[in-house]
């Protein structure tokens, strides 16, 4: 939960969260079993009484990849809107990148010129491209952490071979769809690409936190800059780590450990498909871009 500031800042005012990984669910079987539909109509009443208590004059409820392409998605989001009281917008993949990009855009700084954007979740990843003033190309690609680990049906620790496969399945998305259109003489890709999502900022705090003992307190990884170099070295020494070795590393979020070795992969093999050589972590995605363009209709 956010105000908006009299110059454009968002701050934020309350967060809530549920890490339900509902997108594992739709890998490995294309639709929502009754007990995780319980735990997502149980999770939006938990967010409606936080929405009873602070009163908010704007709500802005969206469902993403695990929601739009469940089997049983739409009886899903009826559910919880009525859990939550107000109508659930479920969002496109071309929509969900264009949000992601937007806020990424107002979260980091990097400069008037091109830009590319990649926000990976449980369920999708979504990449944009743009400058200032336009998104030139908005997509969304089935490359979500949960998804990926539900399809293969990952074990612990994940293994070469299955990191092998989770960076097949990259590159096959990637060749098979357009996720930067082409690009002219003025309007060259740069060397780096802006990142957002769980995952990124959990990579973001073990690269910092690697040989300095821990991570300081409340460490915030925004505008970091993260080779993609160390993801693809975070990826293979966390493929051989069962979740126990995973939780001891310096730095690591301990609700994002066990999907963590697949989302490396899939970072470190889509920074290789798009020739870049290192990602620039934004705490800013999905959410605020969804607030700020519902800020500006009102």
């Amino acid at each position: 939960m956010c105000d908006l500031c009299a110059d454009g800042r968002l701050v934020t005012v309350l967060r809530r969260r549920a890490l339900l990984n509902l997108g594992a669910d739709v890998g490995s079987g294309g639709s929502l079993p009754p007990g995780r539909v319980a735990a997502a109509v149980a999770a939006a009443r938990r967010l409606r009484r936080a929405l009873d208590d602070a009163e908010p004059e704007v709500v802005v409820p969206v469902a993403t990849a695990a929601l739009r392409e469940a089997s049983n998605g739409p009886d899903v989001v009826a559910r919880i809107e009525k859990a939550l009281g107000h109508p659930v917008t479920v969002l496109s993949g071309a929509e969900e990148a264009r949000l992601c990009f937007a806020g990424q855009r107002a979260g980091v700084w990097t400069g008037n010129g091109p830009m590319v954007g990649l926000d990976l979740g449980g369920g999708s990843l979504e990449l944009a491209s743009g400058d200032d003033s336009e998104i030139w190309s908005a997509t969304s690609l089935p490359l979500g952490v949960a998804r990926l680990a539900g399809e293969m049906s990952a074990g612990d620790p994940l293994g070469h071979s299955r990191r092998e496969w989770v960076e097949g399945r990259v590159d096959q998305a990637f060749a098979g769809a357009r996720v930067i259109p082409p690009m002219g003489r003025d309007r060259d890709v740069p060397g780096r690409a802006v990142v957002s999502g769980g995952t990124a900022r959990a990579l973001a705090r073990l690269a910092a936190s690697a040989g300095r003992g821990g991570p300081r307190s409340g460490m915030v990884v925004n505008q970091t800059e993260l080779p993609v170099r160390q993801v693809r070295q975070l990826a293979y020494a966390m493929a051989e780590l069962d979740l126990a070795a995973r939780v001891a590393m310096p730095g690591m979020p301990a609700r994002r450990a066990a999907l963590i070795p697949v989302g490396a992969a899939v970072l470190a093999a889509a920074g290789s498909n798009l020739g870049i050589e290192r990602y620039v972590v934004s705490e800013w995605g999905l959410r605020e871009g969804a607030l700020l363009e519902a800020f500006r209709r009102e």
